[in-house]
This record gives C-alpha cells, structure tokens and sequence, in this order.
C-alpha cells in the first residue's frame, strides 16, 4: 500500500521542525517543491533524516540545504538521478560530502560520520540586557574554532562579523550579534538575525522576544511579521500564523514563502480555494 506524509507527519517522525521539512520541499530536496499539499515518501523520510544528522553533528540547517542542494545539482549535472537518501554522506572540513566521492558513491540509507565530541555538545550562552535569557545553543561545529576576545569594536564590526560567522560558528555568531545590539539596540537587522539564529537553534522564545523587538523599532518590518508568522505555525498555532503572514503581505506582497506557507495551512484547513490563490502566488514569485 503506497503510504505518503504531510510535511507535518513528516516533521514529527524525524524530529526536525515543521519549518525545516517546507524549507526542504521548497529546495527540492524532498517532495515536490510548489505542490501542496506536500506528499513526501519513505524515500523523502530518509532524506530528511539526513537533514537531521547533519544538524545534529553540528552544521546550521541552511548550510546543510544548501550543500544538500550542491550535491544534488551536481549529480543531476552528470545525469546522475539519485536521491539524498540513497547516498552515504559525510562531515568532512566543514562541509558535506559524498562518501566516497570522487569514486562511486555508495547506495545506502546509513549515516555513518562522527558527532561531535561530548564534551563540547551544547554550549550556554549567558543572556544579554533585553536579549533573552539563558539559552541551549546548537552544537559547535568540530571545525570551528572557539571564539577569541577580540579588541572593542563598533557596533557595525560586530554585525558583519556575525553575519560571517553565521554558517561556520552559529554560537559564535549570537554572541556577536549581542554586543553588536549593546552597542546599537536599535538596529532592526540584528535582531532579526538573531532571532533567526535562535530559531534554528530551537529557542522559540528568544526567537520571538528579538522579532518582537524588531517590530517594537519598526511596525512595518515585513519580515520580522513573516518570521512570527513561521513561529506560530511551528507552535501548531494556525490561526495566528495566517493573520501574521497576512500582515507580512500587506507589507510586502512580494513574499513568495509567506504565500507557500498560507497555501499549507489553508489546504489543511480544508480551505481549497484559498490554497490555490496562495500556491499560484507563489509560482508567480518564484518563476
């Protein structure tokens, strides 16, 4: 009997947040990006569950689509029809690899590369005036090195050094966020940024307190409303979530993923119409 998932099923079985699994259908990896609803296979569970490793060995989830992406482009580059689920890959320096690459690559469902060492799992960050408290933090990539004290800096220093820091060291680039809003609470990218990162790390609350101070500084900011608005959905919390994309299109209607997000939530709510104003939407946005 032929058995498919709702990206939610899917999201619960793994153990990634529902986020993460659309993020994936929306990069091709698993499902077929633009269809909703999302009908993933036991092939798309696999892939997904080596989204999941590759998170937990300690590599932030946007760098691992996008070098899930770099490999799936360059396999279908050389004719290779191959799904991230059938191949066996690596940690390698950084960033991800075909077992094997540059021979044959294996066909297997196993993920067989090292996790990070135990002493150095999970890192607490001490919490900032106004930046959230206490936080568990996604574990150090074993490539990146820690952090060192660095001179007095502006705030602006800090902000471009965490944006450089975000793929390789994502605590590293938390903390320089922090000081960069020390030195300037009222810059609305950072906090946005660090709210993002605090999402991804799967702190919920820190990520909504730094959207919640983005809008604070500026209502109109489309994108902090977006990111709530993905919060919400995450929380099972349906409602909300399509009242803050609604909002986010109001301020920017140019906002292809708050249209795919409405098109999931209607089709689950039975709303088929709706679903397929907002999936065409996306399809126009995303050409």
């Amino acid at each position: 009997m032929w058995t498919s998932y709702s990206a939610r099923h899917a999201a619960e079985l793994v153990g990634l947040p529902e986020s993460a699994v659309r993020s994936c259908i929306r990069d091709g990896l698993v499902g077929a990006p633009g269809a909703v609803p999302a009908q993933l296979t036991f092939r798309d569970l696999a892939a997904l569950r080596t989204v999941k490793a590759l998170v937990d060995a300690g590599l932030p989830l946007p760098r691992v689509r996008r070098e899930l992406v770099r490999i799936q482009e360059r396999m279908s580059a050389a004719s290779e029809k191959r799904s991230i689920a059938e191949l066996t890959v690596e940690v390698r320096e950084g960033s991800v690899h075909v077992r094997g690459e540059g021979g044959a690559p294996e066909a297997q469902l196993a993920l067989p590369f090292s996790a990070p060492p135990a002493s150095d799992d999970v890192r607490v960050v001490d919490g900032g005036a106004g930046v959230g408290g206490e936080v568990r933090e996604l574990p150090r990539p074993v490539d990146a090195p820690a952090p060192a004290f660095a001179p007095p800096a502006t705030a602006e220093a800090w902000m471009q050094r965490a944006i450089g820091l975000e793929e390789r060291d994502p605590v590293a680039a938390i903390d320089a966020y922090r000081r960069s809003l020390r030195l300037r609470p009222e810059c609305t990218e950072a906090w946005i940024n660090l709210g993002r990162l605090f999402a991804e790390s799967g702190d919920g609350t820190a990520a909504h307190d730094c959207f919640r101070s983005a809008l604070d500084l500026d209502p109109q900011d489309a994108t902090a409303y977006y990111n709530l608005g993905v919060l919400a959905q995450d929380a099972g919390v349906e409602a909300d979530a399509i009242a803050l994309y609604h909002r986010a299109l109001e301020l920017d209607p140019q906002l292809a993923e708050a249209h795919y997000n409405l098109a999931t939530l209607f089709d689950r709510s039975g709303d088929s119409r709706s679903a397929i104003r907002h999936i065409n939407e996306y399809r126009k946005l995303t050409r």
